[in-house]
Parts: C-alpha cells; structure tokens; sequence
C-alpha cells in the first residue's frame, strides 16, 4: 500500500470523528471470539496473532499442512472430545501429523480438549470422551496449556509463547463439573492465558491491508461524505485506492471489481448503502461508538456468515482466504448482521423475495 495513501486515510478519518478513525484501526486491530473458549481467548487483539481451529474445521475445509503454515502468527488445532481417538481419520496424514504435534512450538501445533460443542447442551459427549481417553490412553498426561513464564516480545504470536497440551471445561447435567483452567486458578493463582482469537478471524498482511483499503473504498462513497471531506482529497483518496484496489487480484476475483459491483455501491450509482437494510449509510453512522447490543452501530458484515467456518486457500495470493478477506466484506448495520444470521448475502436476497410474495395476498 502507498505510504501517502494510508496516512492520507488516517488523516481524513481523524478530522471526522474519534469513533470513525478508532472504528477503522479496529478493522485489523481487534477480533470477535467466535467459538474460542473464553479461558482461551485473547480478548480482542490484531488479526495477525496466534489462532485456534477445530480439527474438524481442518478436515471440512480439506486443509493441507503448506496451507496451515500461511497462518504465520501460529496455529492451534484443537482436537475436541474425541477427535483424538475417531477411527474415521486414522488414516489422515494431516491427521496424524497433527497427533504427533500435540503440544508442540512449531508453527503448526495441536491440543486436546473436552468441551461443549454445539448440540451437546449438556455435555454428555464432552464427558463421555473424556472418560474413553483416560481408558483408552491412562499414560498420557493431560496438562493445562498455559503461558510461559517470562518476558516475550509479540506474547500473542507464535506457539513458543506456551505450554501444555490440553483444555478442559465439563459442565451441565447433575455431575461434578471438570475445569482444568479454574483449578489451576484456585492452587497457584493462575490467570485465565487468553491465548488464541479464532481462526476464521485472521488475516496475513497482505489480506489486512486489501481489507483495510476495501472498506475504505465503500466508506468513501457515503452518500453525504462532500460535507465532511474537501472534494479534491476526496478525488485523490477514491482515485488512490482504485488504483490500488485495481492492482490487487484474487483467484477468482480483481478487488475494484468486486468493490463496484457490490450491492453495497452498484444499486445507487455509487452510493453506499446497506444492502439488507436497503438504506442509505451516513458518514456519521460510523462514527456511533461500537456496541455489540446496539442494532444502530455500523459493523462489518459478510457475504459469507463467519460461523460457516469456511477456508479457501488462493493460489494468486499463496495464502489461507478466512471469512475475514476482502472479497467478503461489507459495511451494514449491526441489526441487519442479526437479520442475515448464518444467509449468505445472496441467499438472503432470494429468501426475503420469497417472503415477499408470500405476503403478498395477505396485503393485496
């Protein structure tokens, strides 16, 4: 990216508005926890450090090691309840490669954990692994993971930084609760690590500064941004980031075209708006300071829910595409974030023309 042309970004957004220039250094610098356990979780740090996966999420996505290694702040894969034991991969190579990196520093790392999923409400699986793991492995010793002790540079990054290999949190039902982080809390006054953010919430340097431009580009054609920003820096900063938008191409997609065909700046003419809200975006609905409970605040939003769990690994770019790449954002309200749950954008569009002409006779 220009040098001129981000600090020309920073600059315009600063003279708006605290909230708007805090609201994009959080695009890169900070990251929802997902499905990280909160014992687990770093609490809202850069998109570049250390993250965790599921096994299963490695599996679904059909991961390969080389493509692993592209999260270069470290990875994590967590082989949850009895992942670790499941007949069905054994004959995985990543599978048991990943077995032998059990607590391992490498890059590529792995643990074990018995824990919640979603559909075990009340644990039952999480408990019923974990007692098939003691029977079936009683020389293996589970050990918390925790931070190392001492002072480390870049603490959120690289898998050196701790220690242990397992994480434990059995509740529900009417039997005792097993945690391994509150005991470790109760004997030696230990502080939950906050180790990982979750791995569908990364992006390598590259990807971040695509991102950052991206959502950039769309904030600029706010439909009232002339009143706020001087029409010659406003050319010079639209002209700077389609140059640099129309330099940067993905496997299946240059970024200025995805920009300008977007629904969010192709339905009016370059103006931005909310595709599910079907509402113009002001330049100060980004400046309402995020509240995750208020449905007014802008967030970022995705043609691809988050909670899909889906990786794509681009060639053109050599690296793993999370759902936080640019090809994939967009600028809405929080309250249509909770109206197009798990939808893609698209399947959104046709499941409210259905409902559409569902009501139609009701309102004839």
């Amino acid at each position: 990216m220009p040098k001129n042309l981000e600090r020309d970004i920073r600059s315009m957004m600063s003279s708006i508005g605290s909230n708007i220039s805090e609201k994009f250094k959080n695009i890169n610098g900070k990251t929802a926890k997902n499905n990280v356990p909160d014992h687990l979780w770093q609490k809202r740090t850069h998109r570049k450090n250390r993250v965790l996966t599921s096994w299963k999420s490695v599996h679904r996505n059909e991961l390969n090691f080389d493509q692993l290694e592209t999260f270069d702040g470290g990875i994590v894969v967590e082989f949850v309840n009895d992942d670790f034991f499941n007949p069905l991969f054994s004959e995985n190579d990543v599978y048991k490669e990943l077995k032998n990196r059990v607590g391992s520093d490498e890059n590529v790392s792995s643990i074990i954990s018995f824990r919640v999923e979603e559909g075990d409400s009340g644990a039952n699986v999480a408990r019923e692994s974990y007692a098939k793991f003691q029977k079936m492995f009683p020389d293996f010793t589970l050990s918390p993971i925790v931070r190392k002790e001492g002072s480390f540079r870049n603490v959120g990054m690289g898998n050196d930084k701790w220690e242990g290999n397992s994480y434990i949190f059995i509740q529900g039902g009417q039997q005792h609760s097993i945690n391994s982080h509150d005991h470790f809390k109760q004997n030696l006054g230990f502080k939950n690590p906050q180790l990982f953010n979750p791995a569908n919430e990364f992006a390598n340097e590259q990807v971040r500064k695509d991102l950052y431009i991206s959502l950039t580009y769309f904030f600029l054609h706010c439909h009232d941004i002339n009143h706020y920003v001087e029409s010659a820096l406003l050319q010079n900063l639209k002209e700077g980031c389609e140059s640099y938008l129309n330099s940067r191409n993905y496997d299946h997609v240059n970024l200025l075209e995805y920009c300008i065909n977007h629904p969010s700046i192709a339905w009016e003419k370059g103006v931005l708006m909310d595709p599910i809200a079907v509402e113009r975006l002001n330049v100060l609905d980004f400046d309402v300071k995020w509240d995750f409970e208020n449905p007014l605040c802008i967030a970022i939003c995705h043609n691809q829910p988050v909670n899909k769990d889906i990786f794509v690994y681009d060639h053109k770019n050599n690296c793993i595409l999370t759902p936080a790449q640019p090809t994939n954002v967009f600028w809405g309200k929080q309250s249509s974030n909770m109206i197009q749950q798990s939808h893609k954008l698209d399947d959104y569009f046709r499941l409210e023309e259905a409902r559409v002409e569902k009501r139609r006779p009701y309102l004839s």
